[in-house]
């Protein structure tokens, strides 16, 4: 296994997020069609780090779990469970795409279990 951590650069409109449509669109949406993620799918926009744990020995993609770490240095994300896929376990990354698109860097097995460890914070979609 390999252990990574990188900062998500994220660009949203938060006048767009906020507003009364975008939330029963969003609502509408995932009543629709299933949601792979339905725990987590409205904060992923909210983590600014991600610890990610990868199995190199996959060909695509090889993210085992996920990690997100907001701005007030909360875990709101941990990813998969019995009811969320996962954000970056959807995504054909390999271990190199983190490395060059995501300018990931290794971490220890130590580092990662710390964040996986840590209580998860509840976060309101409000």
């Amino acid at each position: 296994m390999k252990y990574l951590k990188f900062l998500e650069k994220r660009v949203s409109n938060t006048e767009e997020k906020d507003s009364f449509l975008y939330k029963l669109l969003r609502k509408a949406i995932s009543f629709i069609f299933s949601n792979p993620n339905p725990d987590f799918d409205h904060l992923y926009c909210l983590v600014e780090t991600w610890y990610i744990e990868y199995d190199e020995t996959c060909e695509k993609d090889g993210t085992v779990r996920e990690v997100g770490r907001d701005t007030f240095g909360r875990i709101i994300v941990k990813d998969p469970d019995e009811r969320n896929y996962g954000f970056w376990n959807d995504t054909n990354m390999g271990l190199n795409d983190f490395i060059m698109h995501k300018h990931a860097e290794y971490i220890s097995q130590e580092e990662f279990e710390s964040a996986s460890s840590e209580k998860l914070v509840k976060i309101d979609e409000a």
